[in-house]
């Protein structure tokens, strides 16, 4: 197809700003990139859709135009009425023709509308795989579900398949996928130096893993697909190839529906930093949003810091982490990173925190040198609090981010007690106060098949209590004493002392 066209599909109504003498120009494709470099994932004559959040001035684009090589041409969609001038400027000195798209008009709308132009000019297909791909293809546009698509592939290749995110979790799948299978799936998917990957099961048996979409930011932001045995070849590899690309296109269209709800949120933040937020404007966003505050709302706050890429993943990334516990969420970039209202109906605060740590730390074995840490607030049952809600959330972060662990979430409760200040010490001064304090009883214990940490540790936690702890230890009150005379032996100190107690609860809680 060409440009001309698209221009001539009433509802997509693009305008033309620059290259009007290029609309014949072919279309062999689509891509949706706001990379500041999107060279790695654009193909020539493709067309390029973007939300122009990567513009930052005059110099970035040029830059953007001059990277993008020998494409169709550039739609920007923008809540403005038209792209900046520099980016206008900057496609008619470079020949490119830049077109806009209306903000209600999705870019999965346009994805549609090329994929079906494209593949009605592909006519009768030679071989009998492809006719599986234009199935495939055709399932998709024609309003099929994507479930309906992962079992056609599944169907066609004779083998099971699923859609996962990197935490494992199964999006869609043609089988059941057990909880031990997802979680190799998803490290080897974020470890692979290489991908297409393979997993071999306990039983012997292998899944093949393979990316959904190579220009996603980084791996913890993308899907991936899994299918039963070795990596498929030949014919029944561009099966594969066409399935992502599918799936990306669909995971496009998803984006492109919350992406209005992400502006309304957007709203609302900037409301609240305001401080000229009225209650009634609050309260009508949040029913906009479908976020009730009956029982119990808190803010969570989310920061990625990461090699290739950081703050255009956080919004994806804490998406991922609540969707399992608050599938209707809706998460916005915020001042630090990314920002989400969380209501409690069915969870609790403290399930909610241990699920987001858990989550995040299955995305661990991705970050390389990089870091996610997590602020949580606590808990309000009303609107009128959500400005100093969201601030507890931001507060918890920064402090979060001084921990110096890779993965790392602080909470409201956090902020006002002892932890907060450990969170504060480097990393290499926590450790060296822990083995200072409990070295000799690590070494001990390991040397000697001994369980002293384990009972200074509940000795401590039950306040000093002798006959309490033996209890919990299910010892003899005698084996405790000589225990607790071998553990002041060993480190010099006596647990009789308040301020020697201190020091060791904090030794314990220091990783």
């Amino acid at each position: 197809m060409r440009l001309r066209d698209l221009l001539q599909a009433d509802q997509l109504a693009l305008k033309v700003l620059t290259g009007h003498d290029l609309l014949d120009r072919r279309v062999r494709g689509v891509a949706t990139t706001d990379l500041p470099d999107p060279a790695m994932f654009v193909k020539t004559g493709e067309l390029v859709l973007t939300e122009l959040t990567w513009h930052t001035g005059p110099d970035s684009s040029r830059d953007f135009v001059t990277r993008l090589g020998d494409v169709a041409a550039l739609v920007a969609g923008t809540a403005l009425k038209v792209p900046p001038a520099d980016l206008i400027d900057a496609c008619a000195e470079a020949g490119l023709p830049l077109l806009t798209l209306p903000v209600d008009v999705p870019f999965s709308q346009v994805t549609e509308h090329v994929l079906r132009a494209l593949i009605a000019e592909l006519g009768t297909p030679p071989r009998p795989a492809y006719a599986a791909r234009r199935r495939l293809a055709s399932t998709l546009v024609d309003g099929g579900s994507l479930t309906k698509l992962v079992t056609a592939v599944a169907g066609e290749l004779d083998v099971p398949c699923w859609v996962l995110s990197p935490t494992g979790r199964v999006i869609v799948g043609s089988q059941p996928l057990g909880a031990a299978a997802r979680l190799r799936l998803a490290h080897t998917f974020l470890t692979a130096r290489f991908l297409p990957g393979m997993v071999t099961q306990e039983d012997g048996t292998a899944l093949s893993v393979f990316p959904v979409s190579k220009g996603a930011p980084h791996r913890i932001a993308n899907w991936f697909l899994a299918y039963a045995g070795e990596q498929v070849q030949g014919e029944n590899e561009d099966l594969i190839v066409e399935l992502a690309a599918l799936v990306a296109l669909e995971r496009s269209r998803l984006e492109a529906a919350q992406r209005i709800e992400r502006r309304v949120l957007d709203q609302l933040l900037t409301l609240l930093e305001s401080g000229d937020a009225a209650l009634p404007g609050v309260v009508s966003r949040l029913h906009t949003l479908h976020v009730e505050t009956e029982h119990g709302l808190l803010a969570v706050a989310l920061s990625a810091r990461l090699d290739g890429g950081g703050d255009e993943v956080a919004v994806p990334v804490l998406d991922e982490l609540l969707r399992p516990l608050a599938p209707g969420i809706v998460t916005a970039t915020g001042a630090a990173g990314a920002v989400a209202l969380v209501p409690l109906a069915g969870n609790t605060a403290e399930e909610l925190t241990a699920h987001l740590l858990r989550s995040a730390r299955t995305l661990e074995a991705g970050l390389g040198q990089g870091r996610i840490t997590l602020g949580v607030s606590s808990v309000t049952t009303g609107p009128a609090a959500l400005s100093s809600l969201i601030e507890e959330a931001r507060h918890a972060l920064t402090l979060a981010a001084l921990s110096g662990d890779r993965v790392s979430v602080i909470t409201g409760d956090d902020v006002s007690s002892h932890r907060t200040l450990l969170a504060a010490i480097p990393g290499e001064l926590r450790r060296a106060f822990r083995s200072r304090l409990l070295g000799r009883l690590e070494s001990y214990d390991a040397a000697n098949q001994t369980d002293l940490l384990e009972t200074l540790q509940a000795y401590l936690e039950q306040s000093g209590s002798w006959a309490a702890t033996a209890e919990r230890l299910h010892v003899h009150v005698n084996t405790l004493r000589y225990r607790m005379r071998r553990i002041e032996e060993l480190t010099g100190r006596s647990l009789n002392s308040w301020d020697e107690r201190v020091d060791f609860m904090l030794a314990l809680r220091m990783r």
